[in-house]
């Protein structure tokens, strides 16, 4: 069994991490959908290892996300959750890609730093 956090802006899956205010925890095995609860991110302030630490709390075993930053991916492969940044997409679409196993990711580092250029 699985359970995967997908970060939610409205019904597309967020392209900045950073700033999500939503998660959609599905639960799946086999191919098949289990079950779906959607949860408010933590209000704390933004700070490393905040989101990763409370995804990893809440059992989820893989992180979607549009893009992250190198500090949270590493948080989340310290704590063995997999990160999975994926195109901009629907969620729908990414929780059935997630299913079937045909999860397409990009790799994206942005640390917003000086020389942002990330588009987000």
């Amino acid at each position: 069994m699985t359970k995967a956090a997908i970060a939610l802006d409205g019904n597309v899956i967020s392209e900045h991490f950073g700033k999500v205010r939503e998660f959609l925890f599905v639960t799946f095995e086999d191919g098949k959908e289990l079950s779906r609860e959607i949860v408010a991110a933590p209000t704390a302030d933004h700070a490393p290892g905040v989101f990763p630490n409370w995804v990893k709390s809440m059992g989820a075993d893989v992180v979607m996300a549009g893009g992250m930053g190198v500090k949270a991916k590493q948080f989340f492969q310290a704590l063995e959750v997999q990160v999975l940044t994926v195109p901009s997409m629907d969620v729908e679409e990414g929780v059935k890609a997630l299913l079937m196993g045909t999860v397409r990711t990009v790799e994206t580092d942005c640390g917003h730093g000086s020389g942002h250029d990330c588009g987000k």
